[in-house]
């Protein structure tokens, strides 16, 4: 990554719900931020639910990406952005 860029990738991931009985295919976006400081480079790294597909209830979900588990809830029809 150079100096003072941004780097994005997208993964599929899978949203578990009602106890896991269902499920939903979603794209997920591994956001990477890199801040040039004088001695040190910072690295911020952020996770976001791009697209579930359909509109899901809010309310609590497992996400799965790459073998992954995060607990994520749903809140007013918006997904969190997870800092990593």
């Amino acid at each position: 990554m150079k100096k003072g860029t941004d780097k994005t990738d997208v993964f599929p991931g899978i949203l578990r719900g009602d106890g896991d009985k269902v499920q939903y295919k979603c794209t997920v976006a591994l956001v990477t931020k890199l801040t040039p400081g004088t001695s040190a480079n910072a690295v911020a790294s952020s996770l976001r639910i791009d697209s579930a597909g359909q509109s899901l209830p809010d309310g609590m979900y497992r996400l799965d990406v790459r073998g992954r588990i995060f607990k994520v809830r749903r809140e007013g029809g918006k997904w969190p952005i997870l800092q990593l």
